[in-house]
């Protein structure tokens, strides 16, 4: 929930200052995924095996990448047909959200 926070913060600031709906959410993004991976280990699925920070980190960040091409791409669409680039932004993120939580969970902090 925090990274989500944190990416929408950035996203809107950058928005604010840029008008660039894709700087906005590239920025916003992966701040949010940093931030995710350092506490997702630890608090989020508390995992009890032993995971390579290098193999853990890669997958998080292609299953992140995935995340976000989804997101990038709800964000223009619903731009384009003239949603409210916050609203726009919200779809995004949770389908981005969805994603990331899933295959973080199934696939890097499995125990």
């Amino acid at each position: 929930m925090f990274s989500s926070i944190l990416n929408f913060l950035v996203y809107k600031s950058t928005y604010i200052v840029t008008s660039n709906i894709n700087l906005s959410s590239f920025l916003g993004y992966c701040i949010g995924l940093i931030n995710s991976f350092l506490y997702s280990n630890k608090w989020v699925f508390s995992s009890k095996r032993y995971t390579k920070l290098d193999k853990a980190f890669i997958m998080f960040i292609l299953i992140y990448a995935l995340g976000g091409i989804e997101m990038t791409v709800t964000i223009n669409v619903l731009y384009q047909l003239r949603v409210n680039h916050v609203f726009a932004w919200l779809c995004g993120a949770c389908l981005a959200a969805i994603n990331n939580f899933l295959f973080s969970k199934y696939l890097i902090f499995k125990d």
